[in-house]
């Protein structure tokens, strides 16, 4: 499956599972603008996600934690 594909996918699944539509998701990701959508969070996990997003190396353990990867799997399907 292309990259492509699997961004709409994960975008299409969170977009369902926060009530928010998918074109406010993929202009917040295109944009780098997340806060929109972290303020539909609880504040703790807001600034926990947060804190991810603006640190590279956080954001890349966090992507290749078991827990991300089994996520990442369940919504690919």
């Amino acid at each position: 499956m292309a990259d492509n594909q699997q961004i709409d996918i994960l975008i299409k699944k969170l977009s369902e599972r926060m009530g928010t539509p998918e074109n406010e998701i993929k202009s917040a990701v295109s944009n780098s603008s997340y806060a929109k959508l972290l303020n539909k969070l609880p504040s703790d996990k807001a600034r926990q996600m947060e804190e991810i997003l603006n640190d590279e190396d956080k954001a890349k353990a966090f992507l290749n934690s078991p827990q991300a990867k089994a996520i990442i799997k369940r919504i690919m399907g």
